[in-house]
Order: structure tokens, then C-alpha cells, then sequence
């Protein structure tokens, strides 16, 4: 997996820095392995994408198409990112510098420069992505209010939950029996990413998604003898 820290500066909610858009496309070049596709944006994609594209009818024809899974923990917990493409590895949506799923695209480019997740303890951790240094120019923004105009509650909420089940999910994807790796595996991505309709509310079926995938990873790592859950 690509090395992130390098291009990641720490930065205060309560700082501020200088942005202003071009619409130079750069965001979206040299991207490999580097766009996080997490469960609300594959929601809100495969939503965009099926009202014009008949040939997208779910998550799982949007994960096939335009998106790769990633290992990022020795455990097997693992996550999607957007496919890249090109001598320039462009984000497979950008098409004369433009992105072409504006509207559904995902958190972390709609947070860009900016970049959050959850503190551990109930705060956020910030950072700003320093990669493309020609991007920082025009007037000072605070970090608190392009957070709160670029990411809703419903994607707080989830990072809540995300997050804090990550330990403990990992945690049992090490402990299931080498003989059933590759089903805890695909049970992982199904609750995740599949095992969605795209016609009922997002929050609502993770949270439902989440409590099964932890009860089904218990049933695979408990020890002979132990009460079923």
C-alpha cells in the first residue's frame, strides 16, 4: 500500500489554510492505490451511477468496474480503493481534468486537501494532504468550516461506527482458523460493501451490516466447546 505520512501534515480543527481550486485535474493524477472508496461513498456511487448506466444495478457491479480491494492489515481487514489508469495513474472517473461522479464522489476527494477520521476519543484527528503544493494559494479557509460544508453527519456517524469496531474486527479476523480465512474474508467484504439496497436508507443497514459481520466472525474465531452466540 502506498506510503501516505509523507504527503499528510497534522493540522488543529481550529487551524486554517490557503486553497483555491483551478480545475487542473491534479488531484486526480498519480492516484494509485490512494483514493478510499469507504462503504457510504460505494453507496452513494452505485446509487449515481445506476440512474445512468443501466449496466449498474449495485455495489458489487460498482466494486467490480471502477474499484480493487486492498489488504491493509496482516489480519485480512481490508478496504476498496478507485482503480487508476494510465501512464499518469488518473482516477479512472477523471476525464478532461474533470471529475466525472462529481456529485456522489467520495469523501476523501470532496474533503481534499483536507483529511479526518475519528481520535479514539469522541474528537477527530486532522490532516492536510501537502502533495500538490500549487493548490495552496487564495485566501485562508478554517478547517472547521470546509469540514462542515464537505462532510455531513451521516458520515460522522459512520466513521463512529467504522472505527470503532475496527479493533475488534481485526482483532477476530485473527483468530479465525486458517481453514476458514477466505470465508471470514468474503464475509468482511459482504457486510461491508455488498450486502446493501440501494433503495433503503445507508446508515440504518451498515449499523445492521456491522452487528452481523461481528457475530459472524465471533462464530468463526470462537474455540471448540465455547457457547454458541
Amino acid at each position: 500500500m502506498k506510503d501516505f505520512i509523507p504527503k499528510m501534515v497534522p493540522m488543529p480543527l481550529t487551524g486554517s489554510f490557503p486553497f483555491q481550486c483551478s480545475a487542473c485535474g491534479q488531484c486526480g493524477r498519480h492516484v494509485k492505490e490512494s483514493i478510499p472508496l469507504e462503504s457510504p461513498d460505494m453507496f452513494r456511487l452505485a446509487r449515481f451511477l445506476r440512474d445512468g448506466d443501466g449496466r449498474i444495478r449495485s455495489t458489487a457491479d460498482v466494486l467490480e468496474k471502477y474499484a480493487e480491494v486492498m489488504v491493509i492489515n496482516p489480519s485480512g481487514y481490508a478496504m476498496y480503493v478507485l482503480k487508476a489508469t494510465g501512464r499518469d495513474d488518473s482516477c479512472v472517473f477523471l476525464k478532461d481534468n474533470k471529475c466525472m461522479v462529481h456529485p456522489a464522489k467520495p469523501r476523501a476527494c470532496r474533503t481534499y486537501p483536507v483529511a479526518a477520521m475519528p481520535d479514539g476519543h469522541g474528537g477527530h484527528l486532522v490532516h492536510l494532504s501537502v502533495e500538490q503544493p500549487c493548490h495552496f494559494k487564495g485566501p485562508k479557509i478554517p478547517v472547521r468550516r470546509w469540514m462542515k460544508q464537505y462532510c455531513k453527519k451521516e458520515e460522522y456517524d459512520f466513521l463512529a461506527m467504522d472505527f470503532g469496531s475496527a479493533v475488534e474486527i481485526s482483532s477476530l479476523l485473527n483468530k479465525v482458523p486458517q481453514a476458514e480465512k477466505d470465508k471470514a474474508f468474503y464475509t468482511f467484504l459482504r457486510f461491508k460493501y455488498l450486502d446493501y439496497d440501494l433503495d433503503k436508507p445507508f446508515l440504518s443497514q451498515f449499523k445492521k451490516n456491522n452487528r452481523k459481520l461481528l457475530v459472524a466472525l465471533q462464530a468463526m474465531a470462537r474455540e471448540p466447546g465455547r457457547p454458541g452466540i
